[in-house]
């Protein structure tokens, strides 16, 4: 009897032990969907009528892997520490933001940009579209990877200088600046002495070395975006590419923004 008594303990005591290794282990959480992706706008409504974005403008949110929000809406760049639990979107501490001075259009869209991601607004993710919702108004939002142009063969129009904190359009009645990449070097015409230079890209960088160029003077408002693309693509620079923008920044605090024709 004393046999058969301990054999049985034995054998409860494995059962236990089994079941206890099938048990998932407490509090596990579901990887975050959104971390490490961008999501672009392809449609802002609000009471559901569509609402136009600022000319030569986008809406980037970027969830980063150490679970920053960061969103930019054509002018500064406002972030936060984020908490996409339960389908909410929660930046812990509110918003930062750059203090780049803008026209009023991007200025204003920027205030409303802010304001919706501050708002504690619900999200849903469905087949790789990403939906932003607060009250009646909605982003419509999809992964950078799905719309995002080429930097090489694109035609990219100048449409944006930069000058420190400063960011201004292109002069009214200006002729359009455009940019050509073709892999090792980028053609500007700029309608005046023109601009042309060698590049290579690392990372998140170009280093671009200027080739030969007439000193032809030309009207005011063609120098200004002639002069803009040699102050910033010159030396090693930073570059942006979401969507269909392009941004280029030099250390100098000068930089130009571009649209995909």
């Amino acid at each position: 009897m004393r046999i058969v008594a301990v054999l049985m303990l034995l054998v409860l005591a494995g059962c236990g032990a089994r079941g206890a290794a099938q048990e998932e282990p407490a509090g596990q959480q579901q990887p975050d969907p959104l971390r490490g992706k961008t999501f672009l706008a392809m449609a802002v409504t609000e009471s559901g009528e569509p609402r136009q974005l600022a000319p030569e403008t986008e809406l980037s949110v970027e969830f980063t892997d150490d679970g920053r929000l960061i969103a930019r809406a054509g002018c500064n760049i406002m972030q936060g520490q984020v908490d996409t639990a339960d389908g909410t979107l929660t930046v812990d501490g509110g918003l930062s933001m750059t203090e780049m001075g803008c026209d009023t259009a991007r200025h204003d869209q920027d205030e409303f940009v802010a304001g919706v991601l501050s708002a504690n607004p619900k999200w849903e993710l469905t087949d790789g579209r990403l939906t932003i919702r607060t009250g009646t108004t909605v982003f419509d939002m999809a992964a950078e990877a799905e719309t995002t142009r080429d930097l090489k063969g694109t035609t990219w129009v100048l449409d944006t200088l930069v000058d420190g904190q400063t960011a201004s359009s292109m002069p009214a009645g200006a002729p359009e600046v455009t940019l050509v990449f073709d892999g090792t070097k980028v053609v500007a015409e700029t309608h005046c002495n023109g601009y042309t230079a060698e590049y290579v890209i690392a990372g998140d960088t170009v280093t671009f070395t200027p080739g030969m160029s007439t000193l032809m003077a030309c009207a005011p408002e063609i120098m200004q975006g002639e002069k803009a693309v040699a102050d910033a693509l010159r030396d090693e620079v930073t570059y942006e590419l979401t969507a269909d923008r392009l941004t280029f920044t030099h250390p100098s605090g000068k930089g130009i923004g571009l649209h995909a024709q």
